[in-house]
């Protein structure tokens, strides 16, 4: 084989690794980016948060503890 083949075969590689590492970044981080995050209202000044910082309290979502301790 000569050193062009192999010069090429090796650039595929490389560059079907670089594919790969930007697709497994992007599903791996897809989240972080604020997909599929629900929003919802603090039960006490309707101010919109991420579900996953809300704090809940008797079934009630609020943006803060100090928004929960009013309930």
């Amino acid at each position: 084989m000569g050193i062009t083949k192999i010069l090429i075969i090796a650039l595929l590689i490389w560059a079907a690794y670089k594919v790969y590492l930007v697709v497994k970044f992007r599903t791996k981080n897809s989240d972080y980016y604020g997909l599929n995050k629900k929003i919802i209202p603090c039960s006490f000044c309707k101010t919109h948060i991420p579900l996953t910082s809300a704090i809940k309290v008797n079934n009630k979502y609020f943006c803060s503890t100090d928004h929960s301790k009013n309930a």
